[in-house]
Parts: C-alpha cells; structure tokens; sequence
C-alpha cells in the first residue's frame, strides 16, 4: 500500500487534483465533482473515506504493459528467435467466454513485448485452436489475464474450459499483472498452472486484516459498516480478500464494494458495469 496522508488532512484542491490525476485513466471519468459525491457517503467519516483513496493500487494502461513486458522475459525457454526456444510456444487469454479480461490484456501483452508483428500470428491462438495446435511435452503455453484474487474464477476456467485441453502441454504458465495470496495457494492446489505474477499483493493489503496497518480497528468497523451497506452479501469484496486495487479498464470484485458498486443504496466510484 501507498503511504497515506495524516488522519484529518484537509480534504482540499490539491489532494482533490491529486485523485482525479491519478484516476484519469478509469475507464468511466472519475472527475472532481464525482469524487465529493462519493465521499459525501460517507458523512461525518470523510477523512475514512479520503484514506481509502490514498490508499488504492491504481494499475494504468502503461503500467500494465511494463508488466506485462518485464514477464515474459523471466518465463523459461522463451525467447523472441524461434530457433532459440524451447518447443512450440502458444499464447491464449484465460477467458471462458469472449469479451472478458483476458482478451483485452492479450492484446496488450503482445504489443507490449513487440509481437505484433504477422510473422508472430502462429504463437497467438484462441482456446477452440488447442487441439489443431497438437501440442505436447516439450511444448509451452502462455494464458493472459490481468489479475487473479481468491482464485475461484480461474479454477473454474481451468477446471471447466481449459485443464483438459491442456493436459498434454508440458508447462502451462498463468501471467497475470497482479495476485492476491489467496490466489497463489488455491491455483496452486487445484490446477496445473504456474502463476507468474508481476505484483505480489499480500495479507497487508486487505484492508479488514489485522495485518494492515494503515486502518485501526474503529476505522475497520466504520468501513465495514459502509461496505454492508453498499453490498450486505460481500462486504469485504468477493473471497473476502478486502483490496483497494483498480485496473484502467475495471475494478475487480475482489476489492470493497464502496469503490465499484452500483445499486439504489451506494454509488461506487469505479463501476465495473455501464
């Protein structure tokens, strides 16, 4: 977590310019005016509210690309020379259905690592391509996505859609721009997969764990309480992980529920959903 502000600094312009700034990029503006009224939900509890936002890991478009630019480098057996590698190399988006996370991130981890090229079209394919690429044991496949948290979602995928595709493939990597340990330990017990993350979210950044520091305990109830309100059924975001992070293009549902959601009771900062 970043280091925040002291507790009753002025909520003035200049912090206000600060997170519009910072924000900027959101895939939904995050102005000035839109920023008050968040706050303003919470009452008499602003200064909790401008701690909250100190606080966010707010991944940009360019800083998911260095990332994703500085993996790919680190994965065994790669290298940009085809001669050079090791067995036949695919790259796919973990995605279950089109129009998730995964494709548009494996947009980007292909411009980003100067692949875009058409003489590199082979070593990108879509899951329905599996089979026909008859892959094997010495061979390697790369699936994108941009983040992973309580690691439901991507077992899921790998159970439902991809672990038996996959099953003869020798090393299967899952590169992911940022994960939460939850993640690590799950992914790692159910599935095949090599989790390579570029940021290593830990049990500090959950902001309901003792392990955080920058929210004491009366500061942990008056969010909770808030984050009841906004969704009485996660509050404390989806596995519980409590994470104050947001990509560019969506915030994931693995952070508190006050910064995305959306209903007649609370209006979230970050919506994931038009």
């Amino acid at each position: 977590m970043k280091r925040l502000s002291r507790r009753n600094a002025a909520i003035d312009l200049r912090r206000l310019r600060s997170w519009v700034n910072e924000f900027a990029g959101y895939r939904h503006s995050v102005p000035e005016e839109r920023i008050r009224d968040w706050i303003a939900q919470f009452g008499t509890h602003d200064d909790l509210a401008a701690r909250v936002l100190d606080c966010i890991h707010f991944f940009t478009h360019d800083q998911i690309v260095a990332a994703f630019r500085s993996v790919l480098p680190s994965l065994e057996g790669w290298d940009t020379h085809k001669s050079k590698r090791d067995g036949k190399w695919r790259f796919i988006a973990y995605s279950a259905s089109a129009g998730e996370s995964g494709d548009s991130m494996l947009h980007k981890f292909r411009h980003a690592n100067n692949l875009a090229g058409r003489k590199y079209d082979e070593l990108f394919i879509h899951r329905s391509d599996i089979l026909r690429a008859r892959l094997g044991p010495d061979d390697t496949v790369v699936l994108i996505d941009d983040f992973v948290g309580s690691g439901k979602q991507a077992c899921e995928s790998w159970s439902n859609q991809f672990g038996e595709l996959l099953a003869d493939v020798g090393r299967v990597y899952l590169v992911v721009v940022a994960a939460y340990p939850l993640a690590l330990r799950r992914i790692a017990n159910e599935t095949s997969l090599e989790l390579v993350p570029h940021v290593h979210l830990s049990e500090a950044d959950n902001v309901f764990s003792s392990h955080c520091h920058h929210f004491n305990a009366t500061e942990r109830e008056a969010l909770f309480k808030f984050c009841t309100q906004a969704n009485a059924k996660e509050p404390k975001g989806h596995g519980e992980c409590g994470l104050l992070v947001v990509f560019a293009h969506s915030c994931p549902n693995n952070s508190i529920p006050v910064l995305h959601t959306s209903n007649s009771k609370w209006e979230g900062l970050f919506r994931r959903y038009n």
